[in-house]
């Protein structure tokens, strides 16, 4: 009997059939599995560092957040006595200016009248 030939494409040549291939022995497959179970373990231990640098990071940034809501709290309440001192001087200022406009008026009255007596007293 004869024994078949298989032709394989050119770019096959000096490759071995999958089905001629040995077939990895159990010590071997167990190595590669317990390589492949610590490089596992070596990712999970990564991602848990990563995922601790993340809650960290977020816990900073939440304090944070929080310390820039006070001081937004603290400046408001800031701004709003700052408004209520400016329109209480914006008022004493318009009685002041027409207390002043008043006395203006009674000086340049006075004025006048003294200018007149010093008319009457040359005469």
């Amino acid at each position: 009997m004869e024994q078949e030939q298989s032709v394989a494409p050119a770019f096959l040549t000096g490759y071995p059939s999958p089905l001629e291939a040995p077939l990895p022995t159990l010590e071997e497959r167990v190595t590669r599995l317990e390589r492949d179970m610590e490089e596992q373990k070596r990712l999970r231990a990564s991602q848990d560092q990563e995922l601790s640098d993340l809650g960290e990071k977020l816990r900073v940034q939440h304090g944070l957040i929080q310390a820039i809501s006070e001081t937004q709290s603290e400046h408001t309440a800031t701004l709003a006595e700052h408004t209520a001192i400016l329109t209480d001087h914006t008022l004493r200022l318009g009685r002041l200016e027409g207390k002043v406009d008043e006395l203006h008026g009674g000086v340049h009255k006075i004025i006048g009248m003294l200018d007149t007596l010093i008319e009457q007293d040359s005469q």
